[in-house]
């Protein structure tokens, strides 16, 4: 499920277990400043080793994924003019995408989930409450 404002800008991306497709699936585009793949493989399959290399790159926005491991959260998903878009419930399993706009959550119950974003992070200059 793909999130956009009122000109198209996406927002933010949810993806439940039953969304994978077969073999590697690339749900975000290669433009993204974050990108995000699905994975069903049979057993066996090998993933050739290899590295990344070092190579520079401008990134503008902080994205964050959230892996729900337990529980639910309400997400709300804002605008760049700080509008309400959308507020949805994310449920144990699913996963979160949040590329641009901002956003926040509640506890629907006790609640267990992985963040993961870019860094180095310095949350007096990357973070604005509202």
């Amino acid at each position: 499920m793909e999130i956009r404002d009122k000109n198209n800008k996406l927002l933010a991306m949810i993806f439940s277990p039953n969304d994978y497709k077969d073999e590697k699936h690339f749900l975000t585009e290669d433009s993204n400043e974050f990108q995000i793949a699905q994975f069903n493989l049979d057993k066996a399959t090998e993933i050739k080793r290899h590295i990344h290399r070092d190579q520079e790159r401008k990134i503008n926005k902080t994205s964050e994924v959230i892996i729900v491991n337990e529980g639910s959260l309400e997400l709300e998903i804002y605008d760049e003019e700080l509008k309400l878009v959308t507020k949805e419930i994310v449920n144990q399993g699913q996963v979160i995408a949040l590329f641009n706009g901002g956003h926040g959550f509640k506890t629907l119950s006790k609640s267990k989930f992985l963040e993961v974003k870019q860094g180095p992070y310095v949350e007096d200059q990357d973070k604005e409450r509202f």
